[in-house]
């Protein structure tokens, strides 16, 4: 049997997956740059300085918040500088200008010098902190590639100079492993571009390394399970999108996939499982400074919504509950998938609920009228989900990676509202569901469209809603849908009506912007709980709709 009502599968949205880790997007920098410094501090990315659009050097400091996935900002650095460094040590935050040091007092959100270099820095050095005191190499100063190296104690605030490189070179980076200051690339001296040298602070002595495989300056370089990863750069004027990771142990590299946005011109800053690389140029030399806000992770695992729902009111013809969902994550998934209709306490319920599944190809794979009448009726009750009432429909299944659309209509012609689920029945298995896109009648009053979802997990998880009405091939459809998200007691989280009045340029960067400007969407960070999107029509506006949740990662 193929079915005749269009069929509609939530869009399969991922990271960029690759085989050696996984790159995710977040929220734009406010202001794009390059040539800055960041820094990881108490949870936060910080953004100090850079070289903003139209060649101009800034004092802004702006603050990532990775887990609200917001940005702020905090008091401006004491000048505008560019190729600049920062460090965390000691619980404080340090900015490095050339040789002009500052520390962060967040009481009074003011920047406190503190005792300066012994020699130049500029040009981008390379920063590592071992045993909460800060060493910074090379840079530009006295010398245009600098070999120097200096370590700062914050406990007698004291810069000491110490044994140089073997390379002198500024536009490098630096990462510690094991207690070991590592840089890599550069440019100002010959071989900088391919150098690799590590510093002891136990013998006071540099040690030379294995080259890069790719020459490059303007790297980003972050340390993830004892592995020194570069990031991008630059190379006789071409913007890299290399990614290379040398590891101590074997003394060897290995070459991943590329960046999905070469740049070069950045920082990179590591908390937890994850390298933060904002900003940075996508064209050689200057003035191409971009707001993109990029993680690079080892860790690979799907993350999805432990159960997905949509109400609407069910009425004949096309004007059916349709629900399309993903399965991702390369493997199948055991799903219970309900239609609630008689015991959903509202008024003008739908008194008796069919269900039917279909495959992305839009193959009738099962249907079900009365749950008791299931084949496999008592699995659907040992797994403790069984819908409250005989007349309602369920299907207990596993289900392949990929699309699948459940859709729920009256058994008898009748009109109502009813309710699709899908219950995730093995959470502990690889495969997750990953998106849902239902499609049903707005009406006014209490017959508005309710998708609901549920995050678990220590983790946050982005999510990205859209209600979209007027882009889809159908008549009667609602020209203008609003959107809110709220949580499990009711309360307000967002709301959107016209996507690109808030969030565009986050809302572009997935990919998944409406098509018309009158429908609706917004990005969150949520934290594990229950929530629910709400679609109404603008000015008591009705008619067919589209909910959609993604998990963005």
């Amino acid at each position: 049997m193929k079915l005749s009502t269009a069929v509609f599968i939530a869009l399969a949205v991922s990271a960029h997956a690759q085989n050696n880790g996984l790159w995710l997007d977040r929220a734009p920098i406010p202001a794009p740059r390059q040539e800055m410094a960041t820094a990881a501090f108490n949870g936060k990315v910080y953004v100090l300085g850079g070289i903003t659009s139209g060649f101009i050097s800034t004092d802004r400091v702006d603050v990532f918040d990775t887990a609200t996935d917001k940005w702020s900002s905090i008091h401006p650095l004491p000048s505008a500088t560019n190729h600049n460094a920062a460090a965390v040590a000691a619980g404080k935050l340090y900015s490095i200008n050339g040789s002009v040091t500052h520390v962060y007092e967040p009481g009074s959100d003011s920047w406190v010098q503190v005792a300066s270099t012994n020699s130049g820095h500029g040009g981008t050095p390379a920063v590592g902190v071992i045993d909460d005191k800060i060493y910074i190499a090379g840079g530009a100063g006295a010398d245009i590639a600098s070999t120097v190296l200096e370590v700062y104690d914050p406990g007698s605030n004291t810069w000491t100079t110490l044994a140089p490189m073997h390379v002198g070179r500024n536009h490098c980076a630096g990462g510690v492993i094991n207690g070991k200051l590592y840089v890599a690339g550069g440019r100002g001296s010959t071989n900088s571009a391919s150098a690799l040298e590590v510093y002891d602070p136990n013998t006071n002595a540099w040690q030379t390394l294995p080259s890069l495989p790719t020459p490059r300056s303007g790297v980003a370089v972050g340390v993830l399970n004892d592995e020194l990863f570069v990031f991008g750069g630059e190379n006789s004027g071409s913007v890299q999108g290399a990614v290379e990771a040398y590891n101590p142990a074997t003394n060897t590299w290995r070459t991943l996939p590329p960046m999905p946005d070469a740049r070069h011109g950045f920082w990179a800053s590591t908390m937890g499982n994850k390298i933060y690389l904002p900003g940075g140029a996508d064209a050689g030399g200057f003035g191409s400074p971009t707001d993109y806000n990029t993680i690079f992770t080892l860790d690979t695992s799907i993350r999805g919504f432990d159960n997905i729902s949509t109400r609407a009111l069910v009425e004949a013809g096309d004007n059916v509950l349709i629900g399309g969902f993903i399965v991702s994550g390369g493997s199948s998934k055991r799903v219970l998938i309900r239609a609630p209709g008689p015991s959903v306490p509202v008024p003008g319920a739908l008194a008796d609920t069919t269900l039917e599944l279909y495959d992305s190809a839009g193959h009738l794979l099962i249907a079900n009228d009365n749950w008791p009448d299931a084949p496999n009726k008592q699995e659907i009750i040992d797994s403790t989900l069984a819908p409250k009432d005989t007349r309602e429909a369920a299907i207990l299944t596993q289900l392949p990676a990929g699309g699948a659309t459940a859709i729920v209509r009256s058994a008898n012609g009748t009109t109502g509202v009813a309710v699709v689920e899908v219950y995730d029945l093995d959470s502990a298995s690889p495969a997750k569901l990953a998106n849902i896109s239902t499609r049903g009648i707005v009406r006014t009053g209490a017959n508005l469209m309710i998708g609901g979802f549920i995050v678990s997990g220590n983790e946050n998880l982005r999510v990205l809603l859209r209600a979209r009405g007027p882009s889809l091939p159908l008549s009667g459809t609602l020209a203008d849908p609003t959107l809110e998200l709220r949580d499990a007691n009711g309360s307000l989280l967002a709301a959107n009506d016209n996507w690109s009045s808030s969030q565009e340029a986050e809302i572009v960067g997935t990919g998944l912007a409406p098509s018309r400007s009158a429908e609706s969407a917004l990005i969150q960070m949520l934290p594990a709980g229950n929530y629910t999107a709400l679609v109404r029509g603008v000015n008591d506006g009705e008619g067919i709709a589209i909910v959609e949740a993604f998990a963005l990662r």
